[in-house]
């Protein structure tokens, strides 16, 4: 486990974009730097520190300095991952001082913001304006987001409603369809006005607002299909006008969905 309570003066070293059509099996070495792999499309299988793993798709990988690691096995198919090298000033590991939780060295992104966020930290190290200062910050942000990932799905740091989950997961399964708050209420058996005040207490959003985010979310996962059209995307998802659906991404995430496309490399 490494500690993410403060990552201390980061020294970024570089990073890039991985991509093998297939066949490709990672070279076995010793670095002397903190790698931080996260695959995009195909599996990596990989050994490190005497442990095996199959890194699949919105999955993350530490390998710690000075643990010899190499592939186990040829990819299948394309293979794409994001990668980056990096040492912390200060102690990065568990139990040391001032550590309040822990990051884990393996784990699974539950949305597409770390690769957006990976992505943005390829582009500064690659720009002829590159400066430390930028790409350590990237790589801040990005260490954030992975610890928030891990939060969320632990569930620290803020006590659940079983209720609101069940409604979550009814809306997650249901919001393609043009779902109101009253067939919320109906599905759970609470009066419409009483839920949605509950839901809001409980959540910290409105029913109307989840709904919406859980169609983006699911759109965001069609962006990811070249073979898929923004339109098509909008429409599975639940939005019936795609210049709607495409004022709320934009709201939602601080991009277009255009814009979303490019940024994990969908072109």
């Amino acid at each position: 486990m490494i500690c993410s309570g403060e990552f201390g003066g980061l020294h970024f070293f570089n990073a890039g974009n991985l991509v093998s059509r297939g066949e490709f099996i990672h070279q076995r070495r010793v670095m002397k730097c903190w790698v931080l792999i996260y695959v995009l499309s195909g599996r990596l299988d990989i050994s490190s520190g005497g442990i095996r793993r199959s890194v699949a798709s919105s999955e993350w990988l530490f390998l710690k300095p000075g643990e010899e690691h190499f592939g186990t096995a040829p990819s299948e198919g394309e293979l794409s991952y994001l990668w980056a090298h990096f040492s912390p000033e200060t102690p990065f590991f568990e139990g040391e001082s001032g550590a309040a939780y822990t990051l884990p060295e393996y784990g699974r992104a539950s949305s597409q913001r770390v690769g957006v966020i990976f992505r943005q930290l390829v582009d500064c190290s690659r720009r002829n304006m590159y400066t430390p200062r930028m790409t350590e910050c990237a790589l801040e942000m990005l260490l954030t987001e992975l610890t928030q990932e891990h939060l969320d799905s632990c569930g620290i740091g803020k006590e659940s409603n079983p209720l609101i989950e069940d409604i979550n997961e009814w809306i997650r399964l249901n919001c393609h369809r043009q779902i109101t708050i009253n067939d919320v209420a109906e599905e759970f058996h609470y009066n419409p006005e009483y839920l949605s005040s509950l839901y809001s207490r409980e959540a910290g959003s409105t029913l109307t607002r989840s709904i919406v985010m859980a169609r983006v979310d699911i759109s965001k996962r069609m962006l990811s299909d070249r073979n898929m059209s923004i339109k098509e995307a909008a429409f599975s998802c639940g939005f019936n006008d795609e210049k709607y659906y495409m004022r709320v991404f934009r709201k939602f995430e601080g991009m277009t969905p255009a814009q979303y496309r490019s940024a994990i490399g969908v072109k």
